[in-house]
């Protein structure tokens, strides 16, 4: 198989552009079962969800156009360019993954803030660690739109140190999470609220450990394919990077209505009478 052909350039990134769809189908439900479950919320914390939702159908659609682009409008074409040189969706399917990370990590971030009883030197280190991921991310957009390349896009070192240091958050925020809400620190908390606060907090830690681990496969496949031509594999945890963001967010939003019905169960059966009560 030749080093350029078009499997080997953009297979990896169809793999992960088929598992991307599939979990955008996931948020798509996640975020219907969200606006139906919690009407409640805040309408800042509802407009944010859908304004992330907005960028992660737009990165939907995007990577729907590239390959679309790239293996049906290019199929009959000869023409190398139609290959190489990349069409303004591509840059935008990046820009809005990027937009997608850094708007969860800031979700995260005003978690952590609440979880941590307002320390200022963990949530600054989160907010540091994204806003570094977010720039990183913004500059190896800027080089593939001003390139046209794909491999300005997927073969520039600032993709893995954007990639990297969303792990590291991710990382930083897990730990956060456990370090606070875990039993030594809740003890004096009555039994079954205890119960509730260690399956929320595992939920969280899950949610985080998902993405987390996208974000270092793109680092350690782009280790992998460096100085290799025309061979883009950091493509496929490229594509469901922001897919898995979002689902991580709209898991741990939703997770609060089984929590919560628990939760009021036992308080109803704790208020019933027993048998020698009734008269």
């Amino acid at each position: 198989m030749a080093p350029n052909s078009i499997e080997v350039m953009w297979g990896p990134g169809f793999i992960g552009y088929t598992i991307a769809t599939m979990l955008y189908g996931i948020s798509f439900g996640q975020c219907v079962f969200y606006l139906r479950s919690f009407p409640q919320d805040p309408k800042k914390l509802r407009l944010f969800v859908m304004t992330v939702f907005l960028f992660d159908t737009i990165n939907q659609f995007s990577i729907t156009a590239i390959y679309w682009s790239i293996l049906i409008s290019c199929r009959r074409s000869m023409s190398l360019q139609c290959m190489t040189k990349i069409s303004l969706q591509m840059p935008l399917g990046a820009f809005t993954t990027y937009w997608i990370v850094f708007f969860v990590q800031c979700f995260y971030a005003s978690r952590v803030w609440i979880i941590t009883g307002n320390n200022h030197w963990i949530t600054g280190l989160i907010c540091i660690l994204t806003i570094a991921s977010f720039v990183g991310g913004l500059i190896a957009c800027s080089l593939g739109l001003y390139t046209r390349s794909p491999e300005a896009l997927f073969t520039t070192k600032w993709t893995p140190m954007s990639s990297f240091t969303s792990a590291l958050c991710d990382v930083v925020i897990t730990g956060s999470i456990w370090l606070f809400m875990r039993p030594a620190r809740t003890g004096n908390v009555r039994r079954e609220s205890r119960s509730y606060i260690s399956d929320m907090m595992w939920i969280l830690i899950n949610a985080g450990l998902f993405s987390c681990i996208v974000a270092i496969s793109l680092t350690v496949l782009y280790m992998f394919q460096d100085g290799l031509i025309g061979q883009f594999y950091t493509a496929a945890p490229g594509a469901i990077l922001g897919k898995s963001y979002m689902n991580s967010m709209l898991t741990v939003l939703n997770a609060r209505k089984p929590i919560r019905e628990r939760e009021q169960l036992g308080y109803n059966l704790t208020e019933l009478p027993t048998l020698p009560t009734i008269r």
